[in-house]
């Protein structure tokens, strides 16, 4: 996951400005911001910092760059504050002016400048190895920006090659199938005949479920050797424990760290996927609903990715299905005995049996076993820390200043967010996009080099360096 910015001592000073401290304003930016745009104070700390990183994209691309409707709402409001913008953001930092153009409109320019945009864009994932949050950056149709990151990053979408337990699984399907259209004429049968049949049914249901608990099991296994440790916590477990475990794991190399009062620090020098958000806060100590509010969404991106890989593992459909007709028989058999006067004990003893052996092969454990098994050989020591691997898979405590702490940084999803994991649980998926792009504006360029601006979401960009 390691990143190499282009132009590293840029981004050192563009998150070290602060859009805060001006001294011409008694209002503070960030509370004109929330006021004039109606935005959360979150998601107004996110925008800001989406902000510089629009800026440092302004400078690294030879084009320059073309910001969303939410970065330039920002931009604006910033060039009202003329001594934080042209004194000490251009003339300090930037040590070049970056002046602001408005899109002359018409077919071909709009054309141009949605083109910028996603050139903007790519470039977006290619220095901050991330994807564009997407409340914050308009993400066209068609355009796949995770072919932009790397090999290895946790938020492209994994692939995982099984070995096949047994070659002949299919013929349970077809026997399912099979099955299934001949019990529609069970109800034909005598008493005796007809237990004897549902007792074939019921084992074939028995053998579907336990061949289905051993394909996870051996998914598991597999998983374990394939797949980013992130990948796997959003697989078998959910959105909220990839959170947890991405904490966890910056606090463990010491990306992250508590300090006092409920706040975290964070290094300001590491160049790592994730931390730019963390670095272009205008805090050099955030508190723990802040931290939470930039790195939840991250979670929420790396379940996100894993949707193909789940749709692939949902080989238990079958199994689900002969499970539930198995029972939708016997209940209708029963009510046919019923209103016919005939016994229906043994028939209840055997469904009722039925469910508690299904109940007993779905509750077998499978990943405190069979990751106890596997632990010591699997090579995650490059992708995430002991301690946080262990808090991941086990479910173990971890330590992060107090209780109360903890309970406001490890709190419960939210419960808009809906969906399951592929071995159960609430997971939580965002594909909210709240903001627009793409469609031209302004423009802006920076003072000596002549460039002009065109893109989408609102502004034309900004001239290269």
């Amino acid at each position: 996951m390691n990143s190499s910015l282009s132009n590293p001592s840029l981004w050192q000073q563009l998150s070290d400005f602060q859009l805060d401290d001006s001294p011409e304003e008694a209002v503070q930016f960030s509370d004109k911001l929330i006021k004039e745009t109606k935005w959360t104070p979150d998601f107004a700390k996110r925008a800001m910092a989406e902000y510089k990183k629009f800026l440092y994209l302004c400078l690294t691309m030879p084009q320059g760059a073309s910001p969303s409707e939410m970065v330039d709402e920002v931009w604006h409001l910033h060039l009202t504050y003329t001594v934080s913008y042209w004194q000490k953001l251009c003339g300090e930092v930037l040590q070049r002016e970056l002046h602001h153009y408005p899109n002359k409109g018409g077919t071909s320019e709009n054309q141009r400048h949605q083109d910028w945009y996603a050139d903007t864009l790519i470039a977006y994932v290619k220095e901050f190895q991330e994807l564009p949050p997407a409340d914050c950056w308009h993400l066209p149709k068609g355009l796949d920006l995770t072919s932009y990151l790397p090999p290895t990053s946790p938020f492209r979408a994994p692939t995982l090659q099984v070995t096949p337990i047994w070659e002949g699984y299919s013929y349970w399907l077809v026997g399912a199938a099979v099955l299934g259209m001949l019990s529609l004429v069970m109800f034909m049968l005598s008493g005796p005949h007809f237990l004897l049949a549902y007792l074939l049914l019921m084992a074939w249901g028995w053998w579907g479920t336990y061949h289905k608990i051993r394909f996870k099991k051996q998914v598991l296994q597999e998983t374990m050797h394939q797949l980013h440790p992130y990948h796997f916590a959003a697989l078998f477990k959910d959105t909220e424990t990839v959170f947890r475990t991405l904490v966890a794991d910056f606090a463990e190399r010491g990306w992250i760290s508590y300090q006092h009062e409920d706040r975290f620090a964070y290094d300001t020098t590491i160049h790592q996927p994730m931390m730019y958000s963390l670095q272009a806060q205008d805090e050099k100590a955030m508190p723990v609903e802040r931290l939470r509010g930039l790195l939840y969404p991250y979670a929420q991106a790396i379940t996100k990715a894993t949707i193909s890989v789940k749709n692939e593992l949902s080989q238990d459909l079958g199994a689900k299905l002969f499970q539930g007709w198995v029972l939708l028989i016997g209940i209708t058999r029963l009510f046919q005995g019923i209103l016919n006067g005939k016994p229906v004990i043994f028939l209840m003893l055997m469904m009722i049996a039925y469910v508690i052996v299904w109940v007993i092969i779905e509750q077998t454990t499978l990943i405190e076993r069979t990751v106890s098994d596997a632990y010591q050989t699997t090579d995650w020591g490059g992708q995430i820390t002991v301690g946080a691997l262990t808090f991941m898979l086990f479910n173990a405590s971890y330590s992060l200043g107090n209780d109360q702490t903890l309970q406001r940084v490890f709190n419960k999803a939210p419960a808009s967010d809906g969906g399951t994991g592929w071995l159960g649980g609430a997971t939580s998926v965002s594909s909210s996009e709240k903001s627009g792009g793409g469609d031209g504006g302004a423009g802006c360029s920076s003072g000596g080099d002549g460039g002009g601006g065109g893109c989408g979401g609102g502004c034309g960009g900004c001239g290269g360096s």
